[in-house]
């Protein structure tokens, strides 16, 4: 079952140059993710990657869903974020909670600083239209490379995807 939009489908069937416009605007904010898919962040953000280019295949856009997308991010191979690099446009965000060892939430930077937009993940971006700053939700990282978050640790990864 796809959490694609009749829209979300459509458009995912351009060319990789035609979905360059989808991509910009959906990064910018001037459009609504909601506008492709109807799913969690996972899916919000595994969609933003394949209008991008990313190596994601049109069957997994149309068939994946929900926590399937994370070993397609594969977050644990990428590399943890420092608590102040900006990170470049159109990169895949994972959150990971040490205490119960789980990704918990996914995002997309939007290439402005450490901005990054999501959906359902409370202070870490739950409207899609409203960008977050990390640096400032998550404040300064500590001495053990963790945040502190929602009052446990949490680590924050780049998907090299």
């Amino acid at each position: 079952m796809s959490v694609l939009t009749p829209e979300g489908i459509t458009k995912a069937q351009l060319s990789l140059s035609e979905r360059a416009s989808v991509s910009n605007a959906v990064l910018s904010g001037a459009e609504n993710i909601s506008k492709y898919t109807s799913g969690i962040c996972h899916d919000a953000v595994a969609y933003a990657l394949y209008m991008r280019g990313a190596a994601i295949s049109p069957t997994q856009i149309a068939e994946s869903l929900g926590r399937g997308w994370l070993s397609v991010f594969n977050y644990s191979a990428g590399e943890k974020w420092d608590g102040y690099t900006p990170i470049p446009r159109g990169k895949a965000i994972g959150f990971y909670r040490v205490a119960d060892k789980a990704w918990f939430h996914s995002a997309i930077t939007t290439g402005s600083g450490n901005e990054i937009r999501s959906v359902n993940g409370f202070a870490l971006g739950s409207t899609w239209s409203v960008p977050v700053d990390m640096k400032w939700v998550l404040g300064k990282i500590n001495s053990d490379g963790t945040f502190n978050y929602d009052g446990t640790k949490i680590e924050v990864y780049i998907s090299s995807l």
